[in-house]
C-alpha cells in the first residue's frame, strides 16, 4: 500500500491511498470519489509531463510512496 498526493494547485489536495498495481483509471475513480468530481474529467500528470494514461499500471509511471501528483479538471468542453 501508497500513499499519493493530488493537488490541484488551487490549496486543495486529496491524499489517496493505492497499490502500484492499480492504474491510473483506477486512481482517478478514487480520486473522484474525495473530491465529487466525475472521474472522466480529471487528468493527473507530473509537473511539467505529459498527463497520464487511463491503463497504464502506477508503477509503470514509477510513483511510489509519497509523490504529489498534479491534478487539473477539465469539463470536457
Amino acid at each position: 500500500m501508497m500513499i499519493v498526493t493530488v493537488n490541484d494547485r488551487l490549496g486543495s489536495k486529496a491524499t489517496v491511498p493505492c497499490l502500484p498495481s492499480d492504474t491510473v483509471g483506477d486512481l482517478k475513480v478514487l480520486v473522484a470519489a474525495q473530491i465529487g468530481r466525475a472521474p472522466r474529467e480529471i487528468m493527473l500528470k507530473r509537473q511539467g509531463e505529459r498527463p497520464f494514461k487511463d491503463f497504464i499500471t502506477l508503477g509503470d509511471y514509477s510513483i511510489q510512496n509519497g509523490v504529489q501528483l498534479d491534478l487539473e479538471i477539465g469539463t470536457g468542453d
